[in-house]
């Protein structure tokens, strides 16, 4: 069988997409300003506000989706032009994350410090979002490459929170809560008949002591029930695009779990 392409995920938002970019601000050092701004856009736009920004998200869910098809790529995204960031979006439909007060937090080791949703309560699924009405939407925009949806792991979700409830000690608890999460909206999209779904979990490459210790087991829950079907996709992250990074301690030490 010839060897399959595809995309990690997400692809820039072009101008009239008007869906604040967490990245685009973090790369200014003040992530919150996005964090907020999508708040804002959720709750306060008007129907026809609304109407107005679907109609160009999925015009820019076609364009992206014709770019890929039209270089061969076997398995496509809708290039995630829906979130503002791959994890955050997830976040916001989960009962427990406060996005209206935010913590200013330390992370990278501490290189720089950013303003964090933060988990007040015990985590549960609230919904409304539709992953697998979401996958099908886009599926309908391919007629030609199969659509892969993406959901962000638990250890990049703790890796982007604040966490102000289950204290680090009861990490693996967190997890859990998240792992089962992820879980239900996997089995949702493996019986809607979505055959490619990826998890992400870049803090394996930045953690490798907690990838190992529970991450990957994490991993397996997410996936369970999944089906036979289902071609299970994990996102890990290399580092800078700098060969020195490919030699570091933490590249190395998560060597055992490829």
């Amino acid at each position: 069988m010839p060897l399959q392409t595809t995309v990690i995920g997400s692809f820039p938002k072009p101008e009239y997409v008007k869906v604040p970019s967490w990245f685009q601000e973090a790369a200014h050092w003040d992530s919150s300003v996005a964090t907020r701004a999508y708040t804002e856009l959720q709750t306060k736009q008007s129907a026809e506000e609304q109407a107005e920004l679907e109609a160009l998200t999925v015009r820019a869910e076609r364009e992206v989706i014709e770019l890929q098809t039209g270089c061969g790529v076997d398995v496509i995204t809708d290039g995630e032009l829906r979130r503002e960031n791959y994890i955050h979006y997830l976040c916001r439909f989960i009962d427990g994350i406060d996005f209206e007060n935010l913590t200013v937090t330390p992370v990278r080791n501490g290189a720089l410090h950013i303003a964090l949703p933060t988990i007040r309560s015990k985590l549960s699924w609230r919904g409304p979002l539709d992953v697998a009405e979401e996958w099908r939407h886009a599926q309908a925009l391919s007629p030609v490459a199969a659509v892969k949806y993406t959901l962000p792991g638990p250890m990049t979700i703790i890796g982007t929170l604040s966490d102000a409830f289950y204290g680090g000690e009861n990490e693996l608890a967190l997890a859990t809560d998240l792992a089962a999460i992820i879980n239900m909206l996997i089995r949702q999209l493996a019986e809607a008949g979505c055959r490619h779904i990826q998890v992400d979990e870049p803090l394996f490459a930045r953690r490798p002591q907690a990838a190992l210790d529970y991450g990957i087991s994490m991993l397996d829950r997410c996936f369970e029930g999944s089906g036979a079907g289902c071609e299970k996709v994990v996102h890990l992250c290399c580092g800078w695009p700098n060969p020195a990074s490919t030699r570091s301690p933490s590249r190395m030490h998560t060597a055992p779990m490829t």
